[in-house]
């Protein structure tokens, strides 16, 4: 019995042991401790230890660590304070998902000392390939590459882009080529979807790139689809997707939202250029007789004013002087942010589409302006595209009042497809002159 008891113990004591040498689940969510908002591309690690991870678009993360032993947590991201945490055993053996809340916090300098401008980083640069567009998202980067440009066009397709032997490339978040796939036509562009997903415009259809595990996976998409169903939205918040009927060939436009529940479209704001309109409905005078007449009747039959059919009817839209007006919808936070250049305003509202106060926009009064916004999906901060000449920089625009940050100039001279994400600047760039391939490179903001 002795000897029973002696083993049993012993088993026991091995079976703990065994226990204890299996690693344990970890995991939890970072947040900004000031807007409970999720922080992605945080750094958790477990110092003196391999262990370390990357949290996600939601700020999600998970760890191995061993089974009954207090963890020390270090958690790092730019612009907050560094966070030390210790968990409990006891508090890992719950499974519970723990709670990392980081302060922001400034990063101080002496400023007297003076520092040489650091080079920008390369992302992604191949000896065979062209970078024809990006897009960043929760899977890593997506990077829309090509052999070659076509260099002949039909009269229809003049001035645009047409990329042979396209491929899409995903890279992960130390920018190592995680998986490829060929595309089965020629690409002209890349886009992005409501969801975050990125969409390749082909030269007779379009395809929505997905990761599956290890591959990447492309769902088909007919013109039709891809330029009435996808495009046209934008973004999504609450249930509800945020888009524009914008026409390239007609001075005004509308921003709406429609609920995935009832399918009912919600009109947030219209964008007008009012000089533009009256020069559109003026072509109707300047219209011959016969011309006046099938405007009247179509007026009839539509119900359009027939001023404004004469402008269609005319091709306005061709004139030199003619433009849409510049009115992109971004959300920030939980607030849609209309950037109405028209009126020069930022037009506001709540997520259920109610108005809030405008503020007057600064940043298009500035010299220089490139007319472009750019938005970091990973913050929401907006910055405005400057340029002159060779250069080229960045100014955040804050929301709330609209005043503009100080410039962080790029370092490269003529960048092209500039984007933002998590506070980098990525660009894509090939030196004059050159047989490098067009690169993609990126540096931190300022």
């Amino acid at each position: 019995m002795k000897i029973l008891a002696f083993g049993l113990s012993a088993l026991f004591i091995a079976i703990g042991v065994m226990l204890r040498a299996q690693p344990s689940l970890l995991s939890g969510v970072v947040l900004d401790s000031e807007t409970n908002q999720p922080l992605s591309g945080a750094h958790i690690s477990i110092p003196g230890t391999d262990e370390g991870e990357v949290s996600d678009a939601e700020g999600r993360f998970s760890l191995n660590v061993r089974r009954g032993v207090d963890v020390q947590l270090r958690i790092t991201y730019t612009g907050f304070t560094e966070l030390k945490q210790k968990v409990p055993a006891k508090e890992v053996a719950t499974g519970e998902v723990l709670l990392l809340r980081l302060a922001r916090g400034a990063i101080l300098l002496d400023p007297t000392e003076v520092r040489a401008r650091i080079a920008p980083e390369v992302v992604f640069k191949r000896p065979d390939l062209h970078v024809g567009g990006y897009l960043a998202n929760a899977d890593g980067l997506w990077v829309l590459a090509y052999s070659k440009p076509q260099l002949w066009h039909s009269q229809a397709d003049a001035g645009q882009r047409v990329m042979q032997a396209a491929r899409l490339v995903l890279l992960d978040t130390l920018l190592r080529e995680m998986a490829s796939i060929g595309l089965p036509d020629d690409a002209r562009a890349m886009h992005c979807d409501h969801g975050g997903r990125p969409v390749v415009e082909g030269a007779r259809e379009g395809w929505i790139a997905r990761r599956e595990g290890d591959l990447l996976a492309l769902g088909r998409l007919d013109r039709e689809t891809l330029r009435e169903a996808v495009l046209p939205w934008t973004d999504s918040l609450g249930g509800k997707l945020l888009g524009n009927n914008r026409n390239e060939a007609y001075p005004a436009f509308e921003h709406f939202a429609r609920d995935l529940k009832t399918n009912k479209d919600q009109l947030l704001c219209t964008v007008q250029d009012d000089f533009m309109i009256e020069l559109f409905r003026s072509q109707y005078k300047y219209m011959s007789g016969p011309d006046k007449v099938i405007a009247m009747d179509l007026e009839i039959e539509t119900g359009i004013d027939r001023e404004l059919i004469a402008g269609f009817m005319t091709g306005f839209h061709k004139d030199l002087y003619f433009k849409v007006p510049y009115a992109p919808l971004f959300v920030v936070r939980d607030t849609l942010c209309v950037f109405d250049h028209a009126k020069e305003r930022i037009r506001r509202f709540m997520a259920e589409g109610t108005a809030v106060a405008e503020v007057k926009m600064r940043h298009a009064a500035e010299r220089h302006w490139a007319k472009t916004l750019i938005q970091d999906q990973h913050s929401g901060q907006v910055y405005a595209l400057f340029r002159q000449g060779p250069r080229t920089w960045l100014r955040s625009v804050d929301v709330r009042d609209g005043s503009i940050g100080a410039p962080s100039m790029l370092v490269h001279p003529f960048p092209e497809d500039v984007q933002v994400h998590e506070g980098h600047a990525y660009y894509v760039y090939r030196p004059h002159g050159s047989t490098q391939k067009r690169t993609l490179y990126r540096e931190r903001l300022r």
